[in-house]
């Protein structure tokens, strides 16, 4: 693709209009998969609640998009996803069967607790991120079948639901 890893994106950020919020226009270059993991939605964010991972399992598949990032990006995203991810190669394969070393984040050690639960708007940025990743069915469901809590912070709810094309 270029010389420049691209970014894998498979929480929030797989949202197109969710990276364009965070970092002004960024291209996406291909649907892609992350074999050997599985999302979960269990690592602490900054405001309590779970944001995404990818779990190792050897059966799994996060499904995301890679993005064109370049250097000020990555850097502004290291800083968006704080302390608890850090940015670690990769290597994906895209829906054309293809090959590609790419930028993630993985959840630091400690920073999981299997009883967190995502906001109900985080989830649905993230299932409509897979959707625009043209992710298989099952795990559009599975992502709509797990378990989310209302955000207390009802102005912080009531714009993410509106990124992510909900009222």
């Amino acid at each position: 693709m270029n010389a420049h890893p691209p970014y894998f994106a498979y929480g929030s950020n797989l949202h197109p209009p969710r990276l364009r919020a965070r970092l002004g226009a960024v291209p996406v270059l291909a649907a892609a998969e992350l074999p050997g993991h599985r999302l979960r939605l269990d690592k602490r964010g900054g405001d309590g609640s779970g944001k995404a991972r990818p779990a190792p399992d050897p059966a799994g598949r996060v499904h995301g998009l890679l993005y064109r990032v370049a250097a000020p990006g990555l850097d502004r995203l290291d800083a968006i996803e704080g302390p608890g991810y850090r940015r670690v190669r990769v290597r994906v394969r895209t829906l054309a069967g293809e090959w590609i070393v790419a930028w993630t984040y993985l959840a630091r050690q400690g920073w999981c607790d299997p009883a967190l639960r995502p906001f109900d708007w985080y989830r649905d940025l993230v299932l409509a991120g897979a959707r625009a990743a043209a992710a298989p069915a099952a795990y559009l469901a599975a992502l709509a079948a797990l378990p989310v809590r209302a955000d207390p912070d009802r102005a912080r709810a009531a714009r993410h639901r509106a990124l992510a094309g909900l009222r």
